[in-house]
């Protein structure tokens, strides 16, 4: 028997790489949403379209559904108004992502960013309220807002000044950098003072 040399077995495996493509196929499926919980009714609600999708993309990574598998078996999670739906832009949906796409921009609209300004601002927070219910609601209202518009120093901002006076006059603005540091400071007013 002989043996190859270092050049040759680099030319040997070179030759046959070149000789055919490399076939990157989709893992086969180990799943599917026959089991899947999560149910989508149709309504127009953000909130609901997010919270759906989250749980039907964390169920499919864990379970290991292929994006073909989950394309396919999209329907069964539907109720209502989604199955009509679906029935009428299923054609459209090429690949997972595109159903996904499709999902949103039918009961998610996105609201304009004045409308989320709006909704930021009017909403102070509640007397007995805790801080971290309210800066929760508040960065998720923020979260909704094209990327990239504000600085955490800018939100922390706009929440500072919606604040309960108990926490304003505990916490100097100035002293909060991040909203760890807000809610820290606000908890420790919470146990010490009310």
């Amino acid at each position: 028997m002989t043996q190859m040399s270092d050049e040759q077995f680099r030319i040997f495996i070179e030759t046959i790489k070149s000789l055919g493509p490399i076939k990157e196929e989709e893992p086969p499926s180990k799943g599917s949403f026959n089991n899947c919980t999560v149910r989508f009714s149709g309504q127009r609600d953000h909130d609901a379209v997010d919270e759906f999708i989250t749980a039907v993309e964390t169920y499919k990574e864990v379970e290991g559904i292929s994006d073909k598998d989950a394309l396919k078996g999209l329907p069964l999670l539907f109720r209502s108004i989604a199955v009509v739906w679906w029935k009428g832009v299923r054609r459209d949906a090429k690949t997972w992502p595109d159903a996904l796409q499709l999902l949103r921009d039918h009961f998610s609209p996105t609201k304009p960013s004045y409308q989320l300004y709006m909704e930021i601002f009017e909403t102070k927070q509640a007397y007995g309220e805790v801080i971290d219910s309210f800066v929760c609601k508040q960065r998720a209202l923020l979260a909704k807002l094209p990327e990239g518009r504000h600085d955490e120093e800018t939100e922390l901002d706009f929440i500072y000044g919606l604040m309960q006076p108990k926490y304003r006059e505990s916490i100097p603005r100035h002293e909060i950098k991040t909203f760890r540091e807000l809610l820290d400071r606000g908890r420790n007013v919470e146990r010490t003072r009310y």
